[in-house]
């Protein structure tokens, strides 16, 4: 107990209560360990950390544009810290502080130089605010990186162009760097730099320290009705930067924005039990107000034809208007009751033309055409789509928030019993304006028991409120828990993806940047699966999708996703390995990145 009076006069601080209490235990556990933390009224620097990571002396391969945080054992006097600390070879540098004061981040600039050897240091003296002085000096060593040149990635934000429209190209690096980083960009494609577009410069220059610049594409407006050209960009002459990969963006310059686009295709075949059902449907989607139809058509290409616009299959009735956001369905007319059967309540939100016409097979591209001219393509004319991506032999695709969804090859084949789109688990998304997209139980290094259990869904058509949906964990196997979370009174756009995270802070380190890509991340302590949990969605208080089996403990079925994650690509769901993310510390750096962040 000699150390009662010393450890009591000790002010306890905002920051310092867990320190001070693990320093307590150690000493009461092991007095005679000397690279335990004695209990003392001395003043010293306890850590080093960089980007919460704790570091050693000696340390290498740090950036040049550090920030170094000094965990000290007592809040500081700032005054005589400063004048006191210094580094050598000199450099310019400010100290920042943390609400208790104990903690100094130490910011460099101008960046220090590469691959130099670095020595921080603060002699013995008096720099707690409260007079408390350090016995002996501390000092730390480090390494600064070698120059590396920066790894360059070419973005465009959007995929189309039309005229009168602008879109920017953006070079994105994946490490910020001292040198001025430029490349030139490489046009190609059938539409002409001057005459069908601008550009505003043909060079991109990243400042040093940015790691992002970006140019703007502008379509021209010329009157004419000429379909769609394609736009290359690539990358050329670059310094102090190299390609991510061959990077080489394809842009789609259409004429004026389209009042009519394609929204989904399908094949389905034998969708009830293998045994008997078909669906052969194009989905359009009306995007402003078209007072007559009859000047659109669809081309079915069949096994790989070239495009015919003196053979367009499809003419919408002339003298038919359509309104913006209505939904048209052109069905096989032999189809039609198999398809109202196998939507539903679904199938009132469609604008039905039945026509002998739609005889498409799932590797068969098809182009709308306007006057004559085509101006968009599914799949890629001119191909037979077997065994490509865009293949939809007994399924379907459809685009979501400007994205084609690729739900793949036989995904509504052999459901059992699922005669109906509600009750398959290949669902068509326009009819299901919620779904499941991932979900997990990760565990990795620093993950805590909770840090890695998230759901994540994604909204398939614009949705007003959020709160008729919600969530529901069915613990091991016990069948289902009912609602245990329920999403927020919200809108949500087609195309957003939403995560509902146990621990939002802990996933967003995890994840890292594709943490950016979710539109909203909401809390929920009711994400409490282990792996071994099936997840149900639910409208209102039906079950309207679920992941794995209620009714089953996913432990050892193959969708068991324990230390790891599900996720679903296209109409299909994939799961990664059991315990896959163990000794990871970020999902890039796993054996198994999470999908959507690959």
């Amino acid at each position: 107990m000699k150390n009662k009076d010393a450890f009591w006069g000790i002010r306890v601080f905002p920051g310092l209560v867990a320190l001070l209490g693990m320093m307590l235990v150690w000493s009461c556990n092991n007095e005679d360990d000397p690279n335990e933390f004695p209990i003392t009224n001395d003043f010293r620097v306890l850590q080093v950390r960089q980007d919460g990571n704790i570091i050693s002396s000696g340390v290498a391969d740090i950036s040049v544009i550090p920030q170094l945080e000094l965990v000290c054992s007592h809040p500081i006097n700032a005054s005589s810290f400063e004048s006191a600390l210094s580094v050598e070879p000199q450099a310019e540098f400010s100290v920042s502080y943390d609400a208790s004061g104990s903690f100094a981040t130490v910011s460099f600039d101008p960046p220090l130089d590469y691959e130099t050897a670095y020595t921080l240091t603060l002699p013995a003296g008096t720099y707690g605010s409260s007079g408390q002085a350090s016995t002996e000096s501390f000092s730390f060593q480090f390494l600064t990186a070698p120059f590396q040149p920066a790894a360059v990635t070419l973005t465009a934000s959007e995929g189309e162009l039309f005229e009168g429209g602008t879109i920017t190209v953006t070079a994105q690096l994946d490490m910020a760097i001292l040198q001025e980083v430029s490349m030139d960009l490489e046009f190609g494609g059938d539409a002409e730099n001057g005459v069908d577009y601008d550009v505003s410069s043909t060079t991109i220059v990243i400042a040093p320290g940015e790691t992002a610049a970006s140019v703007s594409l502008s379509g021209l407006v010329d009157g004419d009705l000429e379909g769609a050209e394609t736009i290359t960009v690539g990358l050329t002459n670059l310094i102090n930067c190299t390609e991510n990969g061959p990077q080489e963006l394809t842009i789609t310059l259409g004429d004026q924005p389209p009042a009519l686009e394609l929204k989904g295709v399908m094949e389905l075949d034998n969708y009830i039990d293998g045994s008997g059902g078909r669906v052969r449907a194009i989905h359009l989607q009306v995007l402003e107000d078209i007072p007559n139809l009859g000047v659109y058509g669809v081309e079915i290409a069949s096994n790989g034809a070239a495009p015919d616009p003196n053979d367009i299959d499809f003419v919408f009735p002339d003298g038919v208007s359509a309104s913006a956001g209505a939904q048209l369905f052109v069905v096989r007319d032999a189809d039609e009751a198999d398809a109202a059967a196998y939507f539903g309540d679904c199938y009132a939100d469609f604008t039905v033309f039945p026509s002998d016409a739609i005889t498409q097979n799932g590797d068969d591209a098809i182009l709308l055409y306007n006057n004559g001219v085509a101006i968009e393509s599914f799949g890629e004319p001119g191909i037979d789509g077997t065994d490509t991506y865009w293949e939809y032999t007994d399924s379907w695709a459809c685009k979501v928030g400007g994205e084609w969804v690729y739900a793949g090859v036989g995904c509504v084949v052999n459901e059992t019993g699922a005669a109906t789109d509600a009750t398959s688990t290949c669902k068509y998304p326009w009819c299901n304006p919620v779904q499941l997209q991932g979900v997990s139980a990760l565990l990795w290094d620093g993950s805590g028991t909770n840090g890695g259990k998230f759901v994540h869904v994604r909204i398939n058509r614009d949705v007003a409120d959020l709160s008729r949906y919600s969530l529901g964990v069915a613990n091991n196997g016990g069948g289902t828990d009912g609602i245990e979370y329920t999403f927020p009174s919200e809108s949500a756009s087609e195309g957003d993806h939403i995560l509902v995270a146990r621990e939002p802070g802990t996933i967003a380190a995890y994840l890292g940047a594709c943490y950016d890509a979710y539109k909203t991340v909401y809390q929920a302590d009711a994400m409490t699966q282990n792996g071994d949990d099936a997840i149900e969605l639910f409208d209102l208080t039906d079950v309207i999708e679920t992941f794995g089996d209620a009714n089953v403990d996913g432990t050892g079925q193959a969708w068991e996703y324990a230390g790891s994650w599900a996720y679903k690509n296209g109409g299909i769901w994939g799961t990664a390995s059991v315990d896959c993310a163990a000794g990871s510390t970020s999902t890039q750096a796993s054996a198994c990145p999470y999908a959507f962040c690959d």
